[in-house]
């Protein structure tokens, strides 16, 4: 699809051929004129670029938020389009469990696989379980996301049964409550979810998107957080070209039809989280138009959460590059690069291997840009 740069600005925003979209341009505060907060949170900015999407092509334009509020107003078939966009950028991410959305949280991967694609993330043996959780407990890591089932390109789909009980070396050997960590399940399974959900299980991370509507009644009757991620197809077939119109654009509306579905279904807006899925149904290309228009999903005013750490994609970028493939054990430089881009972007939780690095590259960030 063409992205195509104009001086003009279609009204109103929304119609049946046309959509628009408003990206906000991130930034330290004191080096704006006229700043406005991300999210009640560290990020501020006050030019946004527009796209508007009409039929094949998509406008792009870049201007003040404040003159593109006074050029909505004029319209008034915009004015309710133009209410929304400001509420969700502006807005404080709240959370039912606690979480302080106005920093950005690191979530650590624990992984009980035998095929994770990252061998330091796997721990199949209680001693070095008890030995990264103490770890975790020092790091004061925000989240550990536990996961039995690996997700990388091409792996087979388990039984619950064979996740329940990898699980279990975890949940049967540690009493939650008493890590002081918030816990997070990785798992697409209801059965595995419903399984854990009153051993201290504070988030579901749904690589499918919370697709099986057997969830619903768990939603509503636990206080528990989602992480609604995108993935196109499933991790068997997800990287078999893949395929999209524009992929910002693709996800945000696939997100903005996940949230009303749930909403409508009594699902409460503290509860949702969305992660766009990096790497999962998703090309070189794919990624980088993902990470280039990130700030366009501060606009759905939901908490984002950026999963970037060992992927693959830093394998074809240094690949073409260089000419040299990496595996995931020689990626740290390439994870850190872009975890500080989504960093930069706004992005309220980062999932990563690597929590130590991470903590240090994120500090010296904080002294120079925020």
């Amino acid at each position: 699809m063409n992205v195509i740069a104009t001086d003009d600005i279609l009204l109103p925003l929304s119609s049946e051929n046309l959509k628009t979209y408003v990206i906000p341009i991130l930034g330290n505060k004191n080096k704006l004129k006229s700043p406005l907060k991300l999210a009640e949170g560290w990020r501020f900015f006050e030019d946004v670029v527009i796209l508007q999407k009409n039929k094949n092509n998509i406008y792009k334009k870049i201007l003040n938020f404040n003159e593109f509020i006074k050029l909505s107003k004029s319209c008034k078939n915009s004015k309710k389009k133009l209410e929304e966009i400001y509420h969700n950028l502006i807005c404080k991410r709240v959370s039912n469990i606690n979480l302080d959305f106005s920093k950005c949280n690191l979530m650590s991967v624990l992984n009980l696989t035998p095929d994770s694609f990252f061998n330091a993330s796997r721990f199949e043996n209680l001693e070095n379980l008890r030995k990264q959780i103490e770890k975790l407990k020092l790091q004061e890591v925000d989240i550990v996301d536990i996961g039995a089932e690996s997700s990388r390109p091409g792996a087979k789909k388990i039984t619950s049964d064979e996740e329940i009980r990898r699980l279990k070396l975890f949940f049967d050997n540690f009493n939650v409550g008493s890590l002081n960590i918030k816990l997070s399940l990785d798992s697409r399974n209801f059965e595995t979810a419903s399984s854990f959900i009153d051993y201290g299980v504070l988030i579901i991370n749904d690589i499918s998107g919370f697709k099986d509507k057997k969830f619903l009644n768990l939603l509503l009757n636990k206080n528990v957080s989602i992480i609604i991620m995108h993935m196109q197809n499933s991790p068997e077939k997800m990287q078999e070209n893949p395929s999209y119109e524009f992929p910002v654009i693709d996800i945000y509306e696939f997100f903005k039809d996940r949230i009303k579905f749930l909403l409508e279904n009594g699902v409460k807006k503290s509860q949702i989280i969305i992660d766009p899925g990096f790497g999962f149904g998703k090309n070189k290309k794919h990624n980088l138009n993902l990470l280039n228009y990130f700030p366009l999903f501060h606009s759905l005013g939901f908490p984002i959460c950026a999963g970037l750490s060992r992927k693959s994609l830093i394998d074809n970028i240094y690949k073409d590059k260089y000419k040299s493939e990496i595996s995931p054990d020689e990626r740290l430089s390439g994870s850190l690069s872009l975890q500080n881009i989504a960093f930069l972007n706004g992005a309220q939780i980062i999932r990563t291997h690597d929590i130590f690095e991470v903590q240090q590259s994120f500090a010296c960030l904080e002294e120079v840009y925020i």
